[in-house]
This record gives C-alpha cells, structure tokens and sequence, in this order.
C-alpha cells in the first residue's frame, strides 16, 4: 500500500486532484466532468453508461437550479426554512476542515484496518451478483492498480466509526437528534441517551473507484443530505426544478429514465472541500470520474417535516423502485419521536405542511374519526402497527390545526 495519498492521486487520476486542506483556486463552474465513451461489449455495463450518457446529455449550466451559500448566516438562514433547491458551498471545509479524518483514500484504509474492520459491502454494475463483500486486502490492491484494470466498484454507506464531525450548521437543526435529546430526559452520560442518540448518528463515508455510476434514486427515509468531497472528484447530476412532482416521477417511472424529467438536469463536481446539501427526496444520481472518497450523512429539520413525511410515503408504498434502500422499523420510530416532541410547538406553516402529508397516507376528508384513521391498511406493508401510530399523529396535527382556523 502506498505510503500515503498522493501515490493513489498519480495512478487513479489524469487531473491534478488536490488534497483535503490544499484548496486551489477554481473557477466558478459547476462542472468540469466529461463522459467518456466505454467500448464494453457486456450488456449490464453498456446499459449503464447509456443511461449516463442519456443524463448527461439533459443537462445545462444552470445556476438557478441550486442555490450557493459562501457564509454561516446564509446556511443558518435556508436549514431555517422549507428550501427546494440543493445547498452548494464549495471550500467549505477550508473553514470548517474535518480535523481527525483522513484526507486520502490510502489513510482511510488505514484507519479502517485500526478499527478491526475485514470487510466491506460493494456494488459492481457490472457482475451478475451486483452486491458482495470485499476484504480491505482485497480494497487496498484495487485502489493501488491501475483504474483501467480493475472494474468500477461502489463501496456505499460506510457507517463512520472513527470520529463525529456533523457540520455545525446541521447538528443546530437536526430535529431527531434534538428530540432524542428531550425524549432521554438528561444531559447526563449515561447509557440511554446515548443508546438514543445512536439512532439519529447517520455519518458515513463513500468510497468509490472511477467510473462508478449510481442510476436515479432518492434518499432513505425523506431524510435530508449533506455531502462533503475530501479526495478526489464524484459529479450529482440533480433535476433544475424540484417539485412534489419530480420525486412522484422517480416512483412512476424508475431509476433509468432521465428524459422523464422534462425541465432537464444540472451536474455539479463535488471536489475536496465542497459540501452538498440536498433537500428530502431530491432525485439524484451520481458518476464518479476518478477514484473518490467522500464523507455525508443524513438528517430531518422541522421546516421540511412534511415533505420528509411524504417522500417516506411513496417510499413505504414503491420501495426499491424509489429509493436503493428499504424502510426500517427504526425510521417509523424516529418519525414517532419527531411527531410527538413537536406536535406542540410547531408555528402554522409548519402544522400545515405536515397536515397536508395526509393524504399521501391516505388520510382523507372521509376519516373524521381516529378509528377510521385507524381502519386504513395499505397491503404488502411489513411495518403496519406503526404506520398506523403515524397516521394517528399526522390526523391529530390535522384535527388540531383545523380547529386553531375555525
């Protein structure tokens, strides 16, 4: 294994890829990424790159689609309110460096190795068998080669393990992590609150080598995305405008159909220090165009309760077609805990948003009861008893702001 990470940088790169706290100056351009032409003649691969190519070909230099933020009051600012357009803050991190975790893909195999981790879960597009395991000897060779003699391997949703660093920003709005924080009681140590706050720890890394592709899916859960770039480069390409339609698009018609999206997409380079911020159920897919590691996690705000809800609706009722992960019992339970420790607080506006979510539950004008609320079943459904409690929460915010207007 090289001795750190510049010896990747030369072998994986083309483009001079900076380190973590180099930041050199960029021009202000979204995307420098170019798609190459792929010559593979296996089915499995050329069906991936026609989509990629299909995606790419769709999108425009469009800086209306996001919105860029250069300063704490303005990030402070949009995770205060209901945003719609995808955060861009690019060298973020050359004010907010991510002190204690590596900079380069060879250290972070270093420290996974510290950590007594063997194994990690991978996605190859271009196996018959997509997921499968890896040994970190195995991942430590693949990195070290030549890019153009190993495949393109996804190494997804590595859970941190080696030290917290959620943005500031985020941790001040993070509506679990403070309700788990109400719902323990204390600001003690003691063990349930930090069995508690486990749940609301969503930091992971991915690790993804060139030519990666991930096709359109959203995030689990209706849960919220912050993406910071530490070693090299990976491209989102997003929708200009994002709507309740366009996740409802992602549901209709599958993770393969970019031209379904009318209004066409945007593509944005994450480079080392850049961070990206998504709102809940924001379509996205992401190319990888040189080896790349990156550091993200998830989270809910109280502003965006309502759509978080809606898009975990069309996930509970579409799935894998919607998002590339399932429902767990977990999330209905973190919803539960958001739902009950706002319940009380929340202004109008607010109120409203998740009363309007109801009728993706199918909550309608019809259930003017808690039993009928109660009697709706959608089939298929593994987590019933606790759809149920949510449908009785969302009806009570409904109840109660119907009669704070009347």
């Amino acid at each position: 294994m090289s001795k750190d990470g510049q010896e990747i940088g030369r072998k994986v790169s083309q483009r001079n890829v900076p380190k973590m706290n180099s930041f050199p100056m960029q021009l202000d351009t979204l995307s420098f990424t170019t798609i190459p032409i792929n010559n593979s003649t296996d089915k499995k691969v050329q069906e991936k790159w026609r989509f990629l190519h299909a995606i790419d070909a769709m999108c425009q230099p469009d800086e209306a689609s996001i919105t860029r933020v250069m300063s704490n009051e303005q990030l402070n600012g949009l995770l205060m309110q209901p945003f719609e357009k995808p955060i861009l803050w690019r060298k973020f991190a050359q004010q907010y460096p991510l002190h204690g975790i590596p900079s380069s893909i060879s250290d972070f195999l270093k420290e996974l190795r510290q950590l007594d981790i063997d194994f990690l879960e991978v996605h190859n597009y271009a196996e018959r068998d997509t997921n499968y395991k890896l040994s970190l000897d195995e991942i430590v060779h693949h990195f070290e080669a030549l890019p153009e003699t190993r495949p393109p391997l996804n190494f997804l949703d590595i859970r941190n393990q080696i030290l917290s660093r959620v943005p500031i920003h985020v941790n001040k709005v993070d509506l679990l992590r403070l309700a788990l924080r109400r719902q323990a009681g204390s600001a003690g140590k003691g063990k349930p609150l930090r069995a508690l706050l486990d749940y609301a720890d969503h930091e992971f890394f991915l690790l993804s080598s060139r030519h990666s592709i991930s096709p359109i899916h959203v995030d689990t859960a209706g849960q919220l995305t912050y993406i910071i770039g530490i070693s090299g480069c990976k491209t989102w390409y997003l929708p200009r405008k994002l709507t309740t339609k366009t996740y409802e698009i992602l549901a209709t018609f599958g993770s393969s159909t970019p031209e379904t999206y009318s209004d066409g997409w945007v593509k944005i380079d994450i480079m080392p220090g850049d961070l990206l911020i998504m709102p809940p159920g924001c379509p996205h897919a992401v190319f990888t165009p040189e080896h790349s590691l990156t550091f993200g996690g998830n989270f809910y705000t109280l502003p965006h309760l309502g759509s978080s809800l809606r898009v975990l609706a069309l996930q509970a009722k579409f799935d894998f077609v919607f998002s590339n992960e399932s429902i767990t019992k977990q999330d209905y339970l973190n919803f539960l805990a958001m739902l009950k420790d706002c319940k009380d607080t929340m202004d109008s506006q607010q109120m409203a948003s998740v009363a309007s979510s109801g009728i993706e539950w199918g909550i309608t004008g019809q259930h003017k009861t808690r039993k009928a609320v109660s009697d709706i079943c959608w089939d298929g459904q593994d987590s019933l008893p606790l759809q149920q409690k949510l449908r009785l929460l969302i009806w009570d915010i409904q109840t109660k702001g119907q009669a704070k207007f009347d």
